[in-house]
């Protein structure tokens, strides 16, 4: 493949349907789990404190994890690339371990399913970064140029809508008709069909010395978080925005059954609808950031965010109906998840870029397993925040403060990531 002149349509295509299964998979884990293991079945199999404890230990496990896989597969030297031979191997594994969080050893609430629930989640998130973080790597090295990072992003968004509404809409259907456990069974087969294709399609240039990265552990993480471009983004999107979106994604059961009061399946098609809306807006935000730039829509796109989850409080607070006023609040944030869809990726091969100039090194998946580190910690303080306000304030029709507060701490946590994202130095 030379990368200056793109990989062609059907190469973007098998590369960007990975991306069904990243989104897929992911999502499902932020939306249902502490609803599967605090309130579904009519039952509980933990109690909802220490099931964001839980949680949280997977995700920090998870974020210790990506550094270190985007360090080895940097420094790899297989005949198959530095990205190809990881996915391979770690895909079945993550379908595994993504069922088996469905199956905990006790019947009813037990503190044994705590700990099951944060091993099984430990796991799932080692075998999520080992397929994921060498599969985001190859963006930046097989394509080059400003507008064929957008193009391939933009195959990736969609890739990452159809997953999303797979996991959506899909989710709601089997959950509603069959139960979690054959949701659960369904979504891991589709996930590791999806990165068949990268895996099958995609042969990376030969190693060279180009591709030798003579730095310790240490160091090379070091360097990620002295580059000046990369901290305001790691920062500001990574964390930030992330964390605030993550409390909403995992808050969506609660918002529809309690505030909105409608059966649970309308969580995942009210995401649905919200993934619609994103999918109509990738064509503008394609175009807005060849026109004005990455740096300006993408700042642009965490503020709308912000605004968007502050209102999610306004849910039953207004003389509209609140379902239909909750559906649409839910569907206008498609808007700035759009963004994130088309430009997250781009930002950071422009920022490798950067460092590529200043290092000397072709270092991509270190870039992506130290946005890893800080995007899964922040994810993990979401399900922590999300069920310690649920714990605090209440999560039923009858206490429903802990309900309305969560967009109330999303739009905080999100505008914080917007005031620090605009201090992002790279222009194009």
């Amino acid at each position: 493949m030379d990368k200056n002149n793109g990989l062609g349509l059907f190469k973007s295509l098998a590369y960007s349907s990975g991306n069904l299964g990243t989104l897929l998979i992911s999502q499902l884990m932020v939306m249902w789990l502490v609803f599967f293991y605090t309130a579904a079945e009519g039952k509980a199999y933990a109690a909802v404190l220490l099931v964001g404890y839980a949680i949280f230990f997977g995700r920090i496990v998870d974020a210790i994890a990506d550094p270190i896989v985007g360090y080895f597969s940097d420094k790899s030297r297989s005949r198959l690339g530095r990205r190809i031979p990881f996915i391979a191997v770690g895909t079945p594994f993550l379908g595994l371990s993504w069922v088996l969080l469905f199956y905990p050893p006790a019947a009813d609430e037990a503190v044994i399913n705590v700990l099951y629930l944060a091993a099984v989640t430990g796991f799932f998130w080692i075998f999520f970064t080992i397929v994921v973080a060498p599969y985001l790597a190859l963006l930046p090295e097989i394509v080059s140029s400003h507008r064929q990072r957008i193009n391939l992003a933009t195959y990736q968004a969609y890739f990452g809508i159809l997953g999303l509404f797979i996991a959506f809409l899909g989710s709601g259907y089997l959950i509603e008709h069959f139960g979690f456990r054959i949701m659960a069974i369904a979504m891991g087969a589709i996930t590791f069909l999806s990165f068949c294709a990268p895996v099958l399609f995609i042969r990376e240039t030969p190693w060279s010395a180009a591709k030798e990265v003579d730095l310790s552990f240490t160091s090379a993480v070091s360097q990620c978080f002295r580059n000046k471009p990369f901290l305001y983004y790691v920062l500001g999107f990574s964390f930030f925005a992330m964390m605030g979106l993550s409390v909403v994604t995992a808050g969506v059961p609660f918002i529809v059954t309690v505030l909105m009061k409608a059966p649970v399946a309308w969580a995942g098609y009210a995401l649905g609808i919200m993934l619609g809306v994103s999918f109509l807006f990738f064509p503008v935000i394609n175009y807005s950031a060849k026109r004005w730039g990455k740096r300006v829509v993408f700042a642009a796109i965490l503020l709308l965010m912000s605004i968007c989850f502050f209102l999610l409080a306004t849910i039953g607070k207004l003389p509209l109906p609140p379902f239909y006023h909750g559906l649409f609040l839910i569907a206008l944030a498609g808007i700035p998840v759009s963004g994130i869809f088309v430009l997250a990726n781009p930002l950071l091969a422009d920022i490798i870029d950067r460092d590529e100039a200043a290092t000397g090194f072709r270092r991509e998946a270190i870039y992506f397993g130290a946005r890893g580190l800080i995007e899964k910690t922040a994810i993990g303080f979401s399900a922590l925040s999300l069920t310690q306000l649920l714990h605090g304030f209440g999560k039923t029709i009858e206490e429903p403060l802990g309900v309305t507060l969560i967009g109330v701490v999303a739009g905080i946590i999100a505008f914080i990531g917007f005031l620090i994202f605009r201090r992002y130095p790279l222009e194009k």
